[in-house]
């Protein structure tokens, strides 16, 4: 038997209903306030005035929704404070909902506690047109199962548990302009879950979408990025180092680190293209190349200027055309929240004072303007990077200018920096200016923590994953299987799926010690960090030379020049990275396939890469010791790193890993 969930009773079902006390108020100043309310058939109530100046009403009422608005000083009005509205004979009310908080939900019982679905991306996900996931959720053990029924071509359903909810999401493909769709829930009955909680079909127009289409560039999922620091990275040309310049072999201090040049420029990422392709580079996020001071180069002085010490516009185009050339695409750091104090706004402001035409540019605090924090502010409180106030139009319109400039020359590109320290409607903005101008224009956003607000407009199509960063490093370390999956779970699961194989699974950066300072300089777990970021679901992020196990704690001593000299390099990790970049380029299932954690115990960890008939199975062992176990894998493989054919995976050695293909 059917029956229709209707969305009044969303929050009423239950054997036993008991009477909850619930308050009204009104708290803004008024004469006299009455209370109008369907659970007494809309006749006023008059409100008590308590001695702080709150209207309130309490009165005893069953579990269930009611209709309410107040008449203050004889004019009827709705609450404000309350978004949940309702029309009701023509007239706008406010809806409050009476809920037995102490009813737990229960499987097979033939009513559910409550339905999540909404207008937003969570639950309405559309990627393209014809394609779009679709998602309801309840609390944890409400319901039994729950089915799409779609006039749909292909429908692949997953259930996404957490700890208090369960999550029914659907991977919907129609040839349909208009798709209609309810759910199907199954609780002991059959009930169906439709258009305003009838059986009626949810439509979901593909020509004119509710929520935008979302999709991140086909070329960007599962790539192998490469970040380059460019003073540090190798120096192809003498003749363009600035005065002072460090030897590239050291002694390094931090005074060296922090402030000196080293002469790495553009010209040696072009005498580089060997060593990248050697370890599978398929796309390079470069620190700002722009003019500035410094040589991190985050004190913009001339966002439309190459700095010198890199080159010139040419050797620029020289590099995109090689670089191209191996089919490696190149993403520019826009650092668009500050500049520096050399730049031309700024320059002004400190010259004509009151009299400069872009104090608004900035954060003016007092005059006269000195090169202090206390005459305007400083990202970060930083004197030496005025804070610039992107809410001026014509900051946006210089900011659109340097993005149009260079995406004029090919870059597939942008890597955002503190995303932050500005609203996320600034980013959606600028995401939507820079779609415009390439809707294959690849826009991540640096952000260290869970990013599910930015992909909901959207601001960024990926988000530099330090939380991927986070986990390896905790297992790597000898962290339990289950903490990183978890870790990692709370940010797959709540993702558009759309986003997940374009996240950039980063180990270290400029802004962090290097992984295997990071692993006490273990190779050994180093590689088991490597396995990870090569194998997982997302795009891998190499920081430049820990490919080649450079060593360094945090800035600067991250930072110091690439190993050219071979006889120091760590060759078993290069060895890995090579074998690996060359397998995910192979492979279809890491590149972009399905993950699923297949055990998941004390220290070992079994996961899938699945993409059609293709699979690739990876276990590792994160605790010194060995560990045995009995996993079946129904089928015989192979390892790709020492040949080897396996059926069953009967024991893992300390800090070990298989990476297996079917044979």
């Amino acid at each position: 038997m059917k029956k229709a969930l209707f969305v009044v009773m969303i929050l009423t079902f239950a054997v036993v209903s008991f009477s909850v006390s619930t308050t009204f108020l009104y708290s803004k100043e008024a004469t006299s306030v009455y209370l109008v309310a369907s659970f007494n058939n809309f006749q006023p109530i008059p409100m008590d005035k308590s001695f702080t100046g709150l209207w309130r009403y309490n009165v005893d009422l069953e579990p269930g929704k009611y209709l309410y608005k107040f008449i203050v000083d004889g004019k009827r009005t709705i609450d404000f404070s309350n978004e949940d509205i309702e029309t009701y004979n023509g007239e706008i009310f406010n809806v409050r909902t009476v809920q037995e908080s102490f009813v737990l939900p229960k499987v097979g019982d033939g009513s559910i506690k409550k339905v999540y679905f909404d207008n937003e991306r969570r639950y309405i996900n559309p990627v393209q047109k014809g394609e779009i996931y679709l998602s309801i959720e309840f609390e944890k053990n409400d319901v039994e199962d729950v089915e799409l029924q779609a006039n749909a071509s292909s429908i692949q359903k997953s259930v996404i548990e957490s700890s208090n909810t369960v999550i029914y999401r659907f991977h919907v493909f129609t040839e349909a302009e208009v798709l209609k769709y309810r759910f199907l829930i199954y609780d002991s009955e059959e009930i169906i879950y439709g258009f305003n909680g009838t059986e009626e079909f949810f439509e979901f127009d593909f020509n004119h979408p509710i929520i935008s289409y979302f999709d991140i560039p086909e070329w960007s999922k599962g790539r192998i990025y490469y970040q380059i620091f460019p003073d540090r990275f190798r120096n192809g040309d003498t003749s363009n180092d600035p005065q002072g310049t460090y030897s590239w072999n050291g002694p390094h201090n931090r005074n060296s680190l922090s402030f000196g040049f080293y002469g790495g420029d553009l010209q040696g990422v072009i005498d580089s293209i060997d060593h990248l392709e050697y370890i599978g580079v398929e796309a390079i996020y470069f620190n700002p190349i722009f003019e500035a001071q410094t040589p991190h180069k985050y004190d913009t002085t001339n966002y439309l200027k190459i700095d010198d010490s890199f080159g010139d516009e040419e050797v620029f185009s020289n590099m995109l055309e090689a670089l191209h050339e191996s089919d490696i695409k190149v993403i520019l750091d826009g650092v668009f929240n500050h500049t520096g104090t050399e730049f031309f706004a700024m320059k002004e402001n400190f010259l004509k004072q009151e009299e400069s035409d872009y104090l608004d540019w900035y954060y003016i605090k007092s005059f006269p303007i000195k090169k202090s924090t206390e005459s305007y502010e400083g990202w970060h409180g930083y004197a030496d990077l005025p804070q610039l106030n992107n809410e001026n139009p014509e900051v946006k319109a210089y900011i659109n200018q340097v993005i149009g400039k260079w995406m004029s020359f090919g870059i597939d590109g942008w890597r955002m920096d503190a995303v932050d320290q500005l609203p996320e409607t600034y980013w959606s903005a600028l995401y939507e200016n820079i779609k415009n101008i390439n809707q294959e224009a690849l826009v991540v956003g640096e952000f260290w923590r869970d990013a599910t607000s930015y992909f909901e407009d959207p601001s960024f199509d990926s988000v530099m994953n330090y939380i991927f960063r986070d986990a390896a490093i905790a297992y790597a370390k000898g962290g339990r299987a289950i903490n990183f999956v978890n870790t990692t779970n709370a940010y797959i699961d709540k993702y558009p799926p759309q986003v997940l194989h374009g996240l950039w699974n980063l180990l270290g950066s400029h802004d962090t010690e290097r992984i295997l300072t990071a692993l006490g300089e273990d190779t050994q777990r180093m590689k088991l960090a490597v396995v990870l970021q090569m194998t997982f679901i997302g795009s891998p992020l190499i920081y430049y030379g820990d490919e080649i196990g450079m060593t360094g704690t945090t800035d600067p001593f991250c930072r110091v020049p690439f190993y050219w000299d071979d006889s120091k390099w760590n060759m078993e990790i290069l060895d890995l990275y090579s074998q690996l970049a060359e397998l995910r380029k192979e492979s279809d299932a890491l590149r972009k396939g399905d993950y699923t954690v297949l055990y998941a115990d004390e220290s070992v960890l079994i996961y899938e890469r699945r993409y059609q008939s293709e699979n690739v199975i990876i276990a590792l062992n994160s605790k010194d010791s060995q560990i045995e176990i009995e996993y079946d894998l129904n089928g015989s493989y192979r390892d790709i790193l020492t040949g080897e054919s396996f059926n069953t995976i009967e024991k893992m050695p300390g800090k070990s890993f298989l990476v297996l293909v079917s044979e």
